[in-house]
């Protein structure tokens, strides 16, 4: 006979299934009001919290999905399904070491459940630790090899371990065990946009685009990739992934940045406002709406608007801080990926400005990223100096040019030089770098979590950032304490602001006496130039027809990028012309566009103030080789140094071309460094002490032949004082050993 308690029992059975079953059928809400009902009079009954944690997860109620699993394995701990669901919960909550617990616990109650195994994976690989997700996943793939997700996701672990090949092999076998998986085809293309394949990149990604139209992070993807690659249909690439997610923060702000760097500024800065409003927890979209600068302002009293625009937007972000919280370490440092590059180009001192935003960069990553906030202490024992060096530019350009000698020149008895690469192009002056470097990491378009584990792995005693503030993803990593001293160079020449920066190298000719009140970072001056620097040299002979120069009249040549050239030089080089009927100015433009159109309109309107027609009197080259580059300063007259921000490499092509040139040294180092170099040559008479000196100057040598004949064979006798010059090297090496704590 059966007795109430049996009948009790079978009642409270079926109830379950019949909730079992609503949650099959997809009718979640009604499950778990079944599941409610149950627990009224079987509280204690460890089978029913665990039906209300999965309903509860597949509602997307957290906090009270969490809690059922915990009252259900309080209850019973011995049943690896408990422990599944609590890690689910645990995962959805970002608690990834508490998921990866207990779905450790249910692969050891269970060993042979290849579901957990593969969670365990995706939970360890959520932490971080991307080796034992893979070893996690490939327990999952022994005991199910058609598992098409884990296929993929150990492809993603594989390439956070910088195994390419192995992570290429394992998206093909998630494609073989389902062919319309659609993520194994987009992860192919991503392989192939790492490994450089780009013509690849875009086939596969046609792929899974034509597997999956509405697929967001393949039309983002491609967009990206012909952005890369300058192809007209960027912009509609960039709009088809527009339509599909209007809404989404991470596809408007690649818009954003796509218009920013067509120079389309106003359109740019609405376009990540839009981005801010769709997701108010995107530190990126928020730095764009807050932060965006033009390249070039349409007259002074613009460019105090966007400085004071700037400055508020700068403090609106610190009072919000908390909303960028909660994110995973991996999006949270790609959100922080933003540089302020052209803040330096209002010609102001940008300490306060610098230091607040490097002070913003911790409160949101510190989080996130606990392990690389705080001292960092150097590496016991003797042993030769572990210098890392991270840069986007090093190749055949100014970075180039001027910081490889740092590592080419270092003595590898005492120095180990480590070298981290982040752009794509290798070109020669890159091979030259990884041939004179202990370890080469060529880390072109991997996750900046990626590359931060893989720096702070190499057990550094320095590492040295050429040119901080010049790529956004450099920026971001530098707001980390990678090694116990962190250094920046003057390849932008201001201060980065960041607490993470230890020290700041720049060089003493080009700096008053008072420099180091612009910069956060201890200031450490290196002798002339700062490093040493190949006397530049070309074998073009073409006219000034054949690059597109008039034939007659005196050339001034103002090589500066356009958005260098600020307001202030206007007028200046208005005089100049006013006092040379015959005279032209020449510039640069690259490329039309905005920036082009905004600078020159800017610059005719102050050539009429002047009297003077701007395009009857100006002459825009278009891009040429670095050889026919140097054959136009050949052929021009004089070079116009700019005001605020002077020529750098393009005083020392000038000098070395025979090229005389004039300057105006400003209050800070980025204004100041061709007078220095002017001055090492003993050619201080080119330094103008005011404005009316400069036009006076520039006009005497370009009216003057036997004047600027003069000048040029001056130049010809000493500029070899400035080139292939091993006394700043040596000055780096020994600043680089003082700074690890073993010399003076």
């Amino acid at each position: 006979m059966s007795g109430p308690e049996q009948e009790g029992s079978r009642e409270g059975a079926a109830r379950i299934a019949a909730a079992q079953r609503l949650l099959r059928e997809g009718r979640r809400e009604e499950a778990l009001a079944a599941c409610r009902e149950l627990l009224e009079v079987q509280a204690g009954d460890a089978r029913v919290w665990h039906l209300c944690a999965i309903a509860e997860h597949q509602l997307g109620r957290v906090a009270q999905a969490r809690e059922s699993a915990r009252r259900a394995l309080e209850i019973d701990a011995s049943q690896p399904a408990y422990h599944l669901i609590a890690g689910h919960a645990a995962a959805d909550d970002s608690d990834a070491a508490a998921a990866a617990g207990h779905y450790a616990r249910a692969v050891a109650l269970r060993p042979d459940w290849a579901a957990a195994w593969h969670s365990l994976g995706v939970a360890r690989f959520d932490s971080g630790d991307s080796g034992a997700a893979r070893e996690a996943f490939e327990r999952a793939l022994k005991l199910d090899a058609r598992l098409a997700r884990t296929w993929n996701n150990l492809g993603l672990a594989e390439l956070a371990l910088d195994r390419v090949s192995q992570a290429e092999a394992a998206f093909a076998r998630a494609i073989e065990a389902e062919p319309g998986y659609v993520l194994a085809h987009y992860n192919l293309a991503r392989v192939a946009e790492r490994s450089g394949r780009f013509e690849e990149a875009l086939s596969r990604l046609a792929t899974a685009i034509g597997l999956a139209p509405r697929l967001k992070e393949a039309l983002l993807l491609r967009a990206r990739l012909m952005r890369r690659r300058r192809d007209p249909g960027a912009e509609a690439a960039h709009r088809a992934a527009l339509e599909v997610a209007p809404d989404d923060s991470a596809v408007r702000a690649a818009w954003a940045d796509f218009l920013w760097e067509l120079g389309r500024a106003d359109e740019a800065r609405a376009e990540f406002q839009r981005a801010e409003s769709s997701d108010r927890s995107s530190l990126r979209a928020a730095l764009g709406a807050r932060l965006s600068l033009p390249a070039v302002y349409s007259g002074a009293e613009h460019l105090e608007e966007c400085r004071a625009r700037y400055t508020r937007g700068l403090e609106e972000l610190h009072a919000e801080a908390d909303r960028f919280l909660g994110r995973k370490p991996a999006e949270t440092l790609a959100e922080a990926s933003w540089t302020n590059f052209y803040l330096a180009y209002q010609g102001r001192d940008d300490r306060l400005l610098q230091s607040r935003y490097g002070d913003l960069l911790p409160r949101v990553l510190q989080p996130a990223l606990p392990r690389y906030f705080g001292e960092r202490p150097p590496r016991p024992g003797a042993h030769k100096l572990r210098v890392g060096f991270f840069s986007h530019f090093f190749f055949n350009c100014t970075v180039g040019r001027y910081f490889a000698s740092w590592i080419l020149d270092l003595d590898r008895t005492r120095f180990e030089p480590v070298v981290f690469y982040t752009n794509w192009w290798m070109a020669h002056d890159t091979r030259a770098i990884e041939a004179a470097a202990d370890r080469f990491f060529h880390v072109a378009g991997r996750p900046l979590v990626e590359v931060a584990q893989l720096m702070d792995a190499q057990d550094l005693d320095v590492l040295v950032y050429p040119e901080l503030g010049m790529h956004a993803d450099t920026f971001a990593l530098a707001a980390l304490r990678l090694a116990p001293v962190q250094v920046a160079g003057w390849g932008h020449p201001t201060t980065s602001g960041l607490a993470s920066i230890d020290a700041y190298l720049s060089c003493a000719p080009m700096e008053l006496p008072e420099a180091q009140e612009a910069y956060r970072e201890r200031l450490v001056l290196l002798p002339g130039l700062g490093t040493r620097y190949a006397r530049p040299a070309t074998t073009s002979r073409k006219s000034r027809e054949e690059l597109g120069l008039p034939r007659s009249g005196t050339l001034y040549l103002c090589p500066q990028s356009l958005f260098k050239i600020h307001p202030d030089n206007d007028s200046l080089l208005a005089d100049v012309l006013a006092g040379d009927p015959d005279g032209r100015l020449v510039f640069f433009s690259y490329r039309a566009g905005p920036v082009f159109a905004a600078f020159r309109d800017r610059l005719f309107a102050s050539l009429k103030a002047a009297g003077i027609d701007g395009a009857e009197r100006t002459v825009f080259l278009d891009y040429l080789t670095h050889d026919d580059y140097l054959r136009v300063n050949q052929l021009c007259d004089v070079m116009l140094d700019t005001l605020h921000w002077s020529g750098g490499n393009t005083s020392l092509d000038a000098i070395a071309s025979g090229l005389p040139l004039v300057t105006l040294p400003g209050m800070l180092m980025r204004g100041r460094q061709s007078a220095a170099m002017l001055r090492q040559l003993g050619l201080s008479e080119l330094v103008a002490k005011d404005r009316d000196e400069y036009v006076r100057l520039a006009l005497d040598l370009g009216r003057n032949t036997d004047r600027r004949r003069g000048i040029q064979a001056t130049l010809g006798e000493r500029a070899g004082a400035l080139f292939e010059d091993r006394a700043p090297t040596a000055a780096f090496a020994q600043a680089l050993v003082a700074l690890a704590g073993r010399g003076d």
